[in-house]
């Protein structure tokens, strides 16, 4: 998205913003991008794509195919991200629980976890069905409201937090079917309480749903979430079976993590 002058603050280093816009420009792409088509969608005048173009070729982050005038990541990028993932710590127990999800089912499995009240996408399990939403990646934390990993975990933090969480992260219309109304919002999130998961009927991504279950600590209290995606024509939200084994999946991982299960009073105690 093109960032305007006016959206810049007086501590930014412009020039810096631009580039890293014109790297994840350059991510999305399947292909080279020429300098040209850069400065279109970026708003960045050409003459200053080239310059950020050019440092960022010196400083080893992209390569320039001279012939086709096309810029390209390099690998330089990718060992930013091996390094950024081996930081992310998820235990190799949770790992074999989603990948056990994906033998099963055949679809793409995701963990999130609770941390310093971020939803944060933490480890992808990808599916042999080759279905993916494009958008997600390892770190990613945004549009926790409309997507069943999210959902999973804001059902089951206090009212307190989940306002607050509300108040830093406004809900987005992703798609047409995104409830983004606190009343709605609040429904939802009671529902995925009662019923232990939470289902995305392409709010996030058109095309695409899900379904998630929470994983719980030690002490009952969140620590993330485990979801399955696939497109919306293998979706059945009434499919007992895979709700249950995605249930499963997740309520080991929280023994795993020392959880003693569920109590009566406990049940309760997160449906008030």
């Amino acid at each position: 998205m093109p960032q305007s002058e006016q959206d810049e603050k007086p501590w930014m280093i412009a020039s810096l913003a631009r580039g890293l816009q014109l790297l994840e420009l350059i991510a999305q792409r399947q292909c080279g991008c020429s300098a040209k088509w850069l400065s279109h969608v970026s708003g960045i005048k050409l003459s200053t794509c080239y310059h950020l173009l050019n440092t960022l070729v010196y400083a080893g982050y992209l390569e320039k195919d001279r012939q086709l005038q096309e810029y390209m990541l390099t690998d330089k990028v990718a060992h930013l991200n091996n390094l950024y993932q081996s930081q992310r710590h998820i235990p190799p127990s949770i790992k074999v629980l989603a990948q056990a999800l994906v033998h099963s089912s055949g679809e793409t499995v995701y963990v999130a976890t609770w941390e310093r009240d971020e939803v944060i996408l933490n480890y992808i399990a990808e599916g042999t069905q080759h279905v993916k939403v494009r958008s997600l990646y390892v770190g990613y934390k945004e549009h926790a409201f409309v997507r069943a990993l999210g959902k999973a975990v804001l059902a089951n933090v206090s009212q307190e937090t989940l306002t607050r969480y509300y108040q830093n992260h406004p809900p987005t219309q992703c798609t047409p079917r995104s409830h983004v109304r606190w009343e709605h919002i609040l429904a939802d999130l009671r529902r995925v309480r009662e019923q232990g998961y939470a289902l995305d009927g392409q709010e996030f991504e058109a095309g695409v749903c899900c379904i998630g279950a929470p994983i719980y600590r030690f002490d009952h209290s969140i620590w993330g979430a485990m979801s399955v995606s696939m497109p919306a024509s293998r979706f059945d939200a009434s499919n007992e079976a895979l709700i249950a084994f995605v249930q499963g999946q997740a309520l080991t991982a929280s023994l795993s993590l020392g959880y003693p299960g569920n109590t009566t009073s406990d049940k309760q105690e997160k449906n008030t």
